[in-house]
């Protein structure tokens, strides 16, 4: 069997993929209201509605990976958030997703959310007090 040159091979492996994740459908609906003072960082408020059954994965910001919590009746760490239906993160929520670092009111933090088939959201949310 010919062996394939490394372009060709890499534009292959390329039609390959596409339909495949074309497939996997669109990422959850996010609106990121605002981060608010927490100790020692800031929590997330914000609400997803999922097109579909899916999971928050991680959280990424210019400082570093945000903590996925769980938080019934104390809070713990956890891999995902299960998105079946809308979910809200929050103060009073179930899940809380929380940045570590120091944090001025009135900046805006750029952040990254990855979903189940390595979908990702942008989000940009201002620091409030």
């Amino acid at each position: 069997m010919p062996r394939l040159n490394r372009p060709f091979a890499l534009l292959l492996n390329a039609l390959v993929l596409v339909p495949l994740l074309g497939s996997a459908g669109a990422p959850p609906a996010v609106e990121a209201q605002a981060l608010t003072p927490t100790f020692g960082g800031v929590l997330l408020s914000a609400s997803f509605r999922p097109r579909g059954r899916d999971e928050l994965n991680g959280v990424w910001y210019e400082g570093g990976r945000a903590k996925l919590m769980r938080c019934e009746p104390h809070c713990v760490v956890v891999n995902e958030v299960p998105l079946d239906s809308a979910v809200m993160v929050g103060q009073d929520s179930l899940y809380r997703v929380v940045l570590a670092g120091k944090f001025r009111s009135g900046q805006r933090l750029k952040m990254v959310l990855r979903f189940s088939n390595m979908q990702l959201v942008t989000v940009n949310v201002p620091v409030l007090d």
